[in-house]
């Protein structure tokens, strides 16, 4: 059990913490060989850990795989289920994932299941995760599937942090570019402006559009700023909360012309690695393709999943029901059909996943060759246009006064 303890070091200053054991006198003797004196303790709820798993900020990332990739080791290595965790627990460094891994571990002990006990955090544990613990208890094989999980955790992070690695540096790039065309357009461009307003004179077109958008910027940024925050919050409770918000957005990012081949490679990808992952694990074809559209974070993607789940259990083949959709490319359709043929469907899952997953690292290379110096070119011709309207006037001016 775990517990929150009050105690006073030697020094008289008051300590709070966390500690593990297996009763109170276990407990308050842990604190005596550590010269503390007790001064509260109280023994941790099982709603109070899970509460404070679900809104660990990180834990839902980092706990996962480490839980995995660990547990699959000590039980390869022939070690109980509950040593095993009573062991991850010891050696984690977190207090609040020594919670959650501590409270699994007293679940076991009571005799639950360890899928059972995860149900505990959906915040950290998602259904693909406890699914395929379930299955791994109930065909013996409990330790190669969460070699697979971890595999797959992996794997799903590398891809994400690829892409967010790649979208940082053009990101910065934006938001330095922006703030210094504000505060040229804000500050500096209206002193140079004031200077063409004595002389009463046609300006040029490119000075009076600079002009137009700097009195703009100066009257209505503001309002214009917090009408952009409301509309775009609007935006995002109706992705949320609306059915049709959420397939508009969905569809979006699937048809977006840049983004939207890189989503659909990584979608397949995922689908296929998790699928590949389940039926290696022993799970049926058809509780898999049902784990898989539960997993998937797009609605239309996850629709057209449902109904391959109810085309395959009236009957028809994974690779009629991917050519029957529509919703992944033939190729995908053609390797599972291969793969069905031969009777190795995982191994065939595992290649697409692999094909899609380079396809995809390559094209974030490519975009990012492309966008950085996208970026640069947008922020030069804007600078130039600004150089340009400042100095035309000048220009004339000089003209006039060498005249």
């Amino acid at each position: 059990m775990l517990f929150k303890y009050n105690a006073l070091n030697e020094s008289g200053r008051l300590l709070s913490g966390t500690i593990d054991g297996e009763g109170e006198p276990s407990v308050k003797a842990q604190l005596k060989n550590q010269k503390l004196y007790l001064v509260s303790l109280k023994a941790l709820t099982r709603e109070t850990e899970k509460k404070k798993g679900f809104f660990s900020f990180g834990i839902k990332h980092r706990l996962p795989i480490q839980l995995a990739r660990q547990l699959s080791a000590l039980l390869k290595g022939g070690v109980p289920l509950f040593q095993a965790l009573t062991i991850i627990t010891n050696q984690l460094q977190g207090d609040k994932e020594r919670e959650v891994v501590g409270y699994l571990r007293d679940e076991v002990r009571g005799g639950a299941s360890l899928s059972e006990a995860l149900k505990a955090y959906p915040g950290i544990f998602d259904r693909l995760f406890i699914y395929s613990v379930q299955a791994g208890e109930k065909t013996g094989a409990l330790d190669s599937i969460l070699a697979y999980q971890a595999d797959l955790l992996e794997n799903r992070a590398a891809v994400k942090g690829k892409l967010q690695a790649a979208m940082t540096y053009p990101i910065i790039m934006v938001v330095v570019g922006a703030m210094v065309l504000l505060f040229l357009l804000r500050y500096v461009v209206p002193m140079v402006l004031k200077m063409f307003d004595r002389m009463n004179q046609q300006l040029p077109l490119p000075t009076q559009i600079l002009i137009t958008i700097t009195g703009f910027l100066n009257s209505y940024l503001f309002i214009f700023t917090v009408s952009l925050l409301v509309l775009l919050f609007a935006f995002y409770r109706w992705v949320k909360t609306s059915q049709r918000g959420r397939r508009f957005w969905d569809s979006f990012l699937l048809r977006s012309p840049l983004f939207g081949s890189l989503y659909q490679m990584v979608l397949i990808s995922r689908f296929a690695r998790i699928l590949g992952t389940l039926l290696k694990s022993g799970v049926h074809m058809l509780q898999s393709l049902m784990v898989v559209g539960w997993t998937m974070k797009n609605t239309i993607v996850s629709d057209a999943i449902t109904k391959m789940s109810e085309m395959v259990e009236r009957g028809s083949d994974l690779s009629q029901a991917l050519r029957e959709t529509k919703t992944f490319p033939p190729y995908v359709a053609d390797m599972v059909a291969v793969g069905e043929t031969s009777g190795n469907i995982e191994e065939m899952l595992a290649n697409v996943s692999t094909y899609y997953e380079t396809s995809a690292n390559q094209r974030i290379t490519t975009l990012t060759a492309m966008v950085e110096p996208l970026i640069i070119v947008v922020m030069a011709l804007v600078i130039a246009f600004i150089l340009v309207s400042i100095l035309l006037p000048l220009f004339e001016m000089n003209k006039i006064l060498m005249k």
